[in-house]
């Protein structure tokens, strides 16, 4: 049988909004009973983690050139670590946008209710610290929980749109700009409004000045399905902004010549 890739099970459904079971935090205790989910390269995670955190590398979720798995081989993962989607994660890490892909691959796929510790894990205090555990190789649980499928779009199912929703690209200013390449072209999709990643992130803090997110749901981009997903985190969990994602982003529609952008170089 040939097997269903992860993105062909991600059809259309309804619009998705801002989450109250997606959301950082700012320590551990505010995710109380919480299972830890440690995104950091494995042996980071095996020597020195959170008390009870389980390994899952934001590299065990991709394939080459960063592609998601299969919709089979990422319930098996899950299942691997033990995750049957009805618990209630708290996803850490060291870097912010493994963390945050991990997150949101963990929402995407139907984890009853995902908190993200936006602090990094060598910033935490040292009580309660040790090993992380590494997943098995066959499954502890069957993940059973349903995807929250209306969250991505495919490229075919955002041209069909009408009228064309606010499209928000969360690559930096000068990749939007057509000043850098790292696609086959340079530029945006039409329409499209700059949001940078980094901008949000820099705006998580208690303090920080908050970014003026258009109204209404939208739908975000950023260069491939790794970095979107973790820009869709950003905006569901870090400011409550309803959206649903372009998974495969700039990358991809920059590949097909025939289709439309702006600021193209």
């Amino acid at each position: 049988m040939r097997r269903l890739s992860f993105l062909a099970l991600m059809c259309l459904a309804t619009t998705a909004g801002a989450a109250e079971d997606f959301a950082y935090v700012r320590a551990a205790a505010d995710a109380p009973g919480a299972v830890v989910v440690d995104t950091r390269p494995l042996a980071a995670c095996r020597e020195k983690s959170l008390a009870g955190a389980r390994c899952l590398p934001a590299e065990d979720f991709l394939g080459p050139h960063k592609r998601l798995p299969s919709a089979r081989d990422l319930l098996w993962l899950l299942g691997a670590a033990g995750l049957s989607g009805e618990e209630t994660v708290l996803v850490t890490g060291q870097d912010a946008v493994a963390r945050d892909f991990v997150a949101g691959l963990l929402y995407v796929a139907g984890q009853r209710s995902v908190r993200v510790l936006a602090e990094p894990v060598a910033r935490l205090p040292e009580q309660g610290a040790g090993p992380g555990r590494e997943r098995g190789m066959i499954r502890e649980t069957v993940f059973t929980a349903p995807m929250r499928d209306g969250l991505l779009l495919l490229r075919d199912e955002l041209r069909a749109l009408r009228p064309q929703p606010m499209l928000l690209d969360g690559r930096t200013e000068n990749e939007y700009w057509g000043e850098t390449a790292r696609a086959a072209r340079a530029g945006h999709l039409p329409g499209a409004v700059s949001l940078p990643a980094l901008r949000l992130r820099a705006a998580l803090g208690p303090a920080a000045e908050k970014p003026v997110l258009p109204e209404g749901a939208a739908v975000a981009y950023a260069h491939d399905a790794y970095e979107g997903l973790a820009y869709l985190t950003l905006l569901i969990a870090g400011h409550q902004a309803p959206a649903r994602l372009y998974v495969e982003g700039w990358a991809e529609w920059a590949a097909d010549g025939a289709l439309p952008a702006d600021a193209v170089s």
